[in-house]
C-alpha cells in the first residue's frame, strides 16, 4: 500500500510510534509553560541573545519556567534538543495568516475542510505550488541527466 497519497505525520510508521511519547511529553511541558505565562499564546518566540557595541546583552523573553520556545528540533542519535529562533513562515500550515483568517471566517467548518481533505491546508498556504516547482526541478535534472 502506497503511503503518497497521505499527510506527513500518516507516512512515517517507524519512528511515529517511538517518538509520539517524546513529542506528547514535549507538548504537556508547553502547555503548562503557556499557562504560567501572563501573556499565555501571546508569549514573544525564544530568541538568542546578542551583544551590542557596548557589550551589553538583550534579555531572552522568559516565562516563570523558563524559556518558552515556538520550535523545538531534536535529534534521538545524541538525545539533543535545538531551540531554532527563525522568522514567521508565511506559508505555515499552522499559524499563517491564511489559516488563521480562514478558521476565523468560518470556525468549525474550516477544521471539517482540514479533516476531510488531506491537501486543504497545503492548497490554502500554496505549499502545494512549492512541490509543483520541486517536481519541476526534478525534471529538469533527469532531463539533463539523459542528454550527457
Amino acid at each position: 500500500m502506497s503511503l503518497k497519497d497521505r499527510t506527513l505525520d500518516q507516512q512515517c510508521t517507524v519512528t511515529r510510534p517511538g517518538v509520539s511519547n517524546i513529542a506528547a511529553s514535549y507538548a504537556v511541558e508547553l502547555l503548562v509553560s503557556l499557562l504560567q505565562q501572563p501573556l499565555k499564546e501571546l508569549s514573544p518566540a525564544y530568541y538568542a541573545t546578542t551583544k551590542d557595541a557596548t557589550g551589553s546583552t538583550s534579555d531572552m523573553p522568559e516565562g516563570l519556567l523558563g524559556v518558552i520556545p515556538h520550535s523545538i528540533r531534536g535529534s534521538l542519535f545524541n538525545y539533543e534538543n535545538i531551540l531554532p529562533a527563525t522568522q514567521k513562515f508565511s506559508q505555515c500550515i499552522a499559524c499563517s495568516e491564511k489559516v488563521i483568517g480562514a478558521f476565523q471566517a468560518e470556525g468549525d467548518n474550516f477544521l471539517f475542510k482540514v479533516f476531510e481533505t488531506s491537501t486543504y491546508l497545503t492548497d490554502l498556504t500554496d505549499i502545494s505550488k512549492f512541490e509543483e516547482i520541486n517536481n519541476e526541478v526534478i525534471d529538469l535534472e533527469s532531463d539533463l541527466e539523459l542528454s550527457d
